[in-house]
């Protein structure tokens, strides 16, 4: 049975930005913690490594009230995804893949909070969650435990081609040598979504190992520079509507049945 992977970014792809409305709901100002980490990134920070280190921080400060990552995970239950997020992979193995006799699995790979996210309804359809994670002491969030980056992702979706379950405990096997004819899930049978500018390693390598690859609109304004990137490379923005009747249904659907 051939397998078809769907593999997501989250936060304004699948849902809101989850970072956000955490750190709304604690009562953080938005635009001046965004801005403060505009100003580490010009001094040479990784913006995930920067973001994350700042919550953790105020995490340890008390400022942030999720103090634990099932905390974190609780505070995921009250993500509202967009329409049709949470149906939309159960819906596609019953329909196409009955029909064409395939599987569609789908896979979250974000820079975002992976605790938070798992809390989501996400995991009530999808294969697994990859996001950035924060470590415990004595119970509590005490700092970063890991942080995907923008080229960071990329190995994520080696290791769905591979077949590598236990990437986290075992990165470097990501590095494996395995035949062309030996992977589970093939480059050609990937379908990329995402709607942002760390989501551009994975549609260029995508795109150039012949998978395929679709952008998704949002309302932030330095979301121009990406459309012109996707544009750059012959793709076509679509609105966060998974719902079975919107166009980027039909798009998916479309790329599906190309991988048959």
């Amino acid at each position: 049975m051939k397998t078809i992977a769907i593999i997501c970014d989250c936060d304004n792809t699948l849902a809101p930005d989850t970072t956000s409305m955490l750190l709304e709901d604690n009562g953080i100002n938005l635009d001046a913690f965004w801005k403060d980490i505009g100003s580490k990134v010009k001094l040479g920070w990784d913006p995930p490594v920067a973001w994350m280190t700042d919550i953790a921080e105020m995490i340890r400060n008390g400022k942030i009230s999720q103090d634990t990552n099932a905390k974190l995970a609780e505070f995921g239950k009250s993500v509202t995804t967009f329409p049709g997020v949470s149906e939309f992979i159960t819906e596609l193995n019953e329909s196409l893949g009955k029909e064409h006799d395939i599987t569609v699995e789908g896979y979250v790979v974000s820079c975002g909070i992976e605790s938070l996210m798992q809390g989501t309804t996400l995991s009530e359809s999808f294969t697994e969650i990859f996001g950035s994670s924060f470590y415990e002491k004595d119970g509590l969030i005490a700092g970063v435990k890991s942080s995907i980056t923008f080229t960071e992702k990329t190995k994520f979706i080696f290791a769905i081609n591979k077949g590598i379950s236990d990437i986290r405990e075992e990165p470097y096997k990501v590095n494996k040598f395995v035949e062309k004819e030996n992977r589970s899930i093939p480059f050609e049978n990937m379908i990329y979504l995402g709607d942002g500018a760390s989501d551009i390693p994975c549609f260029s390598m995508l795109k150039n190992l012949g998978g395929h690859c679709i952008g998704i609109k949002n309302d932030n304004q330095w979301h121009k520079d990406f459309e012109l990137e996707m544009r750059k490379r012959e793709m076509t923005a679509f609105d966060p509507d998974y719902t079975q009747d919107s166009e980027l249904r039909k798009k998916i659907n479309e790329i599906i049945l190309v991988c048959m």
